[in-house]
């Protein structure tokens, strides 16, 4: 083999004609010399990738919530692709963080199946189209933010909010002003604001949606349950967090009893109603009570309800509680107070159902714990005292805060003194008789119940 060179270039002369391997590579080798010859090829830099890695794992996040990579989530993703928005590395991070953590706040594991449902809903929704991208994205953010305990909204959230209301307000004078994605987006909207406490501005976004959807002929112009549901809930919200009058109504706790009993749990008789005192509730309180303490038994017996038929629960219970007594200050009161008692037991218990994580509830429900707190001082009268150390544990356990835990726990005391319970046993065995989930109460009940107990 010769060389040759030539303003630079080298020549190789090969004998191929001995069909050897070493012959073979060397023209494979000088060919690709050839080809590449000129071209730059960049790498990136390493010390970028470790920068990255370490901003990365400098956010904190929950114990317990182990961040899933993207290839973990389990939505078909051939419902979402193509993408119509490239996905950013902080888009990704922010999905990531909501699906580690947010979503069993919103759904407990230990009583819903089937999570991947709501997974598929917020992979699908979040690509649909710009619009609904950056609001889902300002709402993903928000909640991140909400449930990490940072104390402003992020940049990035305002961002998507800001493009999303933009947006938005560009559908309404098209053909897409009522389509079920802008519906979503409004609703989201109203969600947004009121985990912010910008009360206003979700009252303004909520008589829009309630428009939007009359305008579309009702609850029953939405196709996909799911859209219907996330409009029931937020309207369920708003009257839970302001006392103010639902759009809506709707009942399916019968469906939801279905669904249990399919599973093979029986309705049995709830021993509530051997109490002395449930014969002075009215008749149509007293069975809704019979129906939610049913209801938790089954889920601390193994049953379980998928996201869809979770979210009926929680809607029926939040529309007949309201439409038995409305929660507004100028709303008179329940003339009996054993039924006074339990609508707003069972109001602080349907909040310990809402976002939430262990004994943390993240949104404050003021007005429900003023009304629970005038029930508990002004007392009740009779044989009662069951009754009580319910209302004392659901509430300590949810929309009561850390200034109430004097006063409380002085209640706790005397409830227990008066029904000669000295253990955490005796209170288990009171507190299952009435609505309470013991796979997500107890822990949070014993604690209170521990913090009391030396003082007995």
């Amino acid at each position: 083999m010769s060389d040759a060179g030539s303003r630079g270039q080298r020549f190789a002369f090969i004998d191929s004609s001995a069909c050897n391997r070493l012959s073979s590579r060397l023209v494979r080798s000088h060919a690709m010399k050839g080809k590449n010859m000129g071209k730059r090829h960049h790498r990136r830099s390493r010390l970028d990738l470790d920068l990255r890695q370490h901003r990365l794992a400098a956010k904190a996040v929950p114990s317990g919530c182990a961040l899933p990579t993207l290839n973990q989530w389990s939505a078909p993703l051939h419902s979402v692709s193509p993408f119509p928005i490239r996905a950013t590395f902080q888009t990704r991070d922010a999905i990531n963080r909501f699906f580690a953590c947010v979503t069993e706040a919103l759904l407990p594991p230990a009583i819903c199946c089937s999570l991947d449902k709501v997974t598929s809903f917020w992979w699908r929704f979040l690509f649909v189209d710009q619009t609904a991208h950056h609001c889902t994205l300002a709402l993903l953010c928000t909640l991140n933010g909400f449930f990490l305990g940072e104390p402003n909204v992020s940049h990035e959230a305002l961002y998507h909010l800001s493009r999303a209301v933009s947006l938005v307000n560009e559908q309404l004078g098209t053909t897409k002003a009522l389509s079920n994605s802008t519906l979503v987006v409004v609703n989201f909207l109203v969600v947004y604001e009121i985990v912010r406490e910008s009360r206003n501005e979700a009252e303004i976004h909520l008589k829009g949606l309630q428009k939007m959807v009359d305008m579309r002929g009702g609850l029953a112009s939405l196709e996909a349950s799911e859209d219907a549901l996330l409009v029931l809930k937020t309207d369920i919200d708003c009257a839970l967090s302001y006392g103010t009058t639902p759009g809506f109504y709707r009942d399916r706790m019968s469906d939801v009893i279905w669904c249990l009993t399919s599973q093979g749990f029986s309705m049995i008789h709830c021993p509530i109603d051997s109490n002395p005192w449930f014969n002075e509730l009215s008749p149509t309180l007293g069975q809704l009570l019979l129906e939610v303490v049913c209801i938790g038994q089954s889920f601390d017996k193994g049953y379980k309800l998928d996201p869809y038929m979770f979210q009926e629960f929680l809607v029926s219970l939040g529309y007949r509680l309201i439409h038995f007594h409305p929660l507004g200050d100028s709303n008179p009161r329940l003339e009996s107070k054993v039924d006074q008692a339990c609508h707003i037991g069972l109001t602080v218990y349907l909040t310990t159902l809402f976002l939430r994580r262990g004994n943390r509830c993240f949104l404050r429900y003021r007005l429900i714990a003023q009304q629970l707190k005038d029930i508990i001082e002004t007392g009740l009268e009779g044989e009662h005292n069951d009754l009580m150390l319910w209302l004392l544990f659901i509430g300590g356990v949810s929309v009561l805060e850390d200034l109430d835990q004097a006063w409380l726990g002085l209640r706790i005391r005397q409830a227990a003194q008066s029904l000669e319970v000295n253990s955490w046993k005796g209170i288990q065995l009171c507190l299952t008789q009435f609505p309470w989930i013991g796979l997500l109460h107890n822990e949070a009940g014993e604690a209170l119940w521990r913090r009391q107990e030396e003082l007995l």
